[in-house]
């Protein structure tokens, strides 16, 4: 069951929102993509930034406190979709720095 502000959305539209606004994904999507100096190195940052909230969000909601609720009966597609927004922050993190390093 999707939460309450999520209500209007299709199922698989809320499970690719909260991929894409997941804090973990986000803050290691960004570090990762800032340090990476190739961007081949993205791929892994997308990786790592998603397998990092997939593991956070189970471990908090096994405790009670997780933001995520549903979506597992999509299988997979929460952990697809967080690597995949690894990835686009990640590619963000890069980008800003090359447009950083040019000034």
């Amino acid at each position: 069951m999707p939460p309450h502000f999520w209500a209007d959305l299709e199922p698989f539209r809320w499970v690719i929102a909260l991929a894409f606004l997941d804090p973990a994904v986000i803050v290691i999507g960004l570090w990762m993509g800032w340090t990476a100096d190739q961007p081949g190195k993205l791929i892994l940052a997308g990786l790592a930034a998603g397998l990092a909230g997939v593991t956070l969000s189970f471990a908090l909601r096994e405790v009670g406190l997780g933001w995520f609720e549903g979506g597992y009966a999509f299988g997979g597609a929460h952990a697809f979709f967080r690597v995949v927004a690894g990835f686009v922050w990640a590619l963000a993190g890069y980008t800003a720095r090359r447009v950083r390093a040019r000034r």
